[in-house]
């Protein structure tokens, strides 16, 4: 059962990938994976689920299962600094979506969230575990039917993907209130975000997986988050988020991708 929460390593050889597109998920669509995705990731701690900690909010069918829209919101009620949040897609190859691990610059004091697009590989749950600070961990879920997001042949020639690699926009907006501690941004990626499933329409060939595995986000020098990333998040990565209100409230980002390539961008104070 796949069920490694690192990357599978698909460029292995495409013989290997044609075989894993042939036979499909090797998790049946009824079996029930999480109790083990949870035991990989997090032992035997115990998860507070659907205590309203945290929400999850995606479609529950997907009209393009390639570009599957997601937003994780942490209620103002929640007064905690948050550790870290993961998601998962229960029944895909890598079943962990993203990792973040929140600095201190994440911000308190009203609503936080983040939001990206997913490929979605077989009808399954989705899930986000957020970690705050006493260690507890909670989680929300939803059952998504969509199917094919991985695996999808590519419609576009692989080589003009790959014109423009790494242009970033990074904008940060300020809150409606000027009293409010809370600000969010948006972060653009010009990336394939190739999996290594899928097919060359033109040559039939797999593609080479190459896709954004590392993101780190400072505001005026204070992290915001490192994200540690898989092939799960959708074709031109777009992101966002919250962050805290500083003295300084632009923001530097830097990006990994899997070939070891770096990127980086600033964004303006006022998000222009």
């Amino acid at each position: 059962m796949l069920l490694s929460l690192t990357p599978l390593g698909y460029a292995a050889g495409a013989a290997a990938l044609a075989t894993v597109l042939l036979l499909g998920p090797v998790a049946k669509a009824d079996e029930d994976v999480w109790p083990a995705l949870k035991q990989q990731a997090f032992g035997d701690r115990a998860i507070q689920a659907e205590d309203g900690m945290v929400v999850l909010e995606i479609p529950g069918t997907a009209e393009d299962a390639a570009l599957v829209p997601l937003t994780v919101r942490v209620p103002p009620r929640v007064a905690q600094t948050l550790k870290s949040l993961t998601i998962f897609i229960d029944k895909n190859p890598d079943p962990k979506v993203a990792t973040l691990h929140f600095g201190p610059a994440q911000g308190t004091g009203g609503e936080r969230s983040f939001s990206t697009r997913v490929r979605i590989d077989n009808f399954s749950y989705v899930r986000a575990v957020l970690e705050t600070e006493d260690g507890v961990l909670h989680m929300a879920s939803k059952f998504v039917a969509a199917a094919g997001g991985c695996g999808a042949m590519q419609a576009k020639d692989p080589d003009s993907e790959t014109v423009g690699l790494g242009k970033m926009i990074v904008k940060t907006f300020p809150p409606a209130l000027d009293a409010s501690p809370i600000w969010s941004a948006q972060v653009m990626i010009k990336h394939p975000n190739s999996n290594g499933m899928q097919l060359d329409i033109n040559t039939a060939k797999v593609i080479p997986a190459r896709y954004v595995d590392q993101m780190r986000v400072k505001r005026g020098g204070e992290l915001v988050f490192d994200m540690d990333g898989t092939f799960s998040i959708s074709t031109n990565p777009n992101f966002r988020f919250t962050f805290g209100r500083g003295a300084d409230n632009s923001l530097d980002v830097a990006i990994t991708d899997t070939d070891g390539a770096k990127f980086a961008a600033q964004s303006e104070p006022s998000g222009f």
